[in-house]
């Protein structure tokens, strides 16, 4: 059984490059140094992101407007909910909002920990999940954290962490 994460228990954190602030969903551990940080981070204004050296960064697309991302000189547009990138997180990101603010769903992973990512549909042993849109037992903005991985049906509107 999962424990559900509500948007009103997601913690407010100051950026690290002070432009703005992410809601941290879950953290493994729940330690300075984290091995694997899930969070939702509001983008109002255009400018660089911070950098995470030693970590991987998953960003996806959960807003409604689209973002474009210059990824150390290459453009990336995401345009719709559930379009994303990965990239080292030591590499130098900047953002435009080209139709006002938007919402990224971020994962940072260590180098070396074991963690894959997904976006639905799928059906296979999950440790997080976190809903993009309504799911049958998971309204959207909503995540579920699961003590041991367990199998579950999931639709695209699901980003997974297995």
């Amino acid at each position: 059984m999962p424990r559900i994460v509500t948007p009103a228990e997601f913690r407010a954190q100051p950026w690290k490059n002070g432009g703005g602030v992410t809601h941290e969903i879950v953290r493994w551990p729940d330690v300075e140094r984290y091995d694997i940080r899930i969070s939702l981070a509001d983008d109002r204004v255009a400018g660089p992101f911070s950098r995470f050296p030693g970590y991987r960064r998953w960003s996806c697309l959960a807003g409604a407007a689209p973002i474009v991302l210059d990824v150390a000189g290459a453009v990336h547009a995401l345009t719709a909910p559930g379009d994303h990138l990965e990239v080292d997180g030591d590499v130098a990101i900047a953002c435009t909002l080209p139709a006002g603010p938007t919402r990224l769903f971020n994962i940072l992973i260590r180098h070396g920990v074991d963690a894959r990512i997904g976006l639905g549909p799928s059906v296979e042993p999950v440790r997080f999940v976190f809903a993009l849109g309504e799911l049958p037992w998971l309204p959207a903005g909503h995540a579920a954290v699961f003590e041991s991985p367990e199998p579950v049906a999931l639709s695209r509107d699901a980003i997974f962490l297995r």
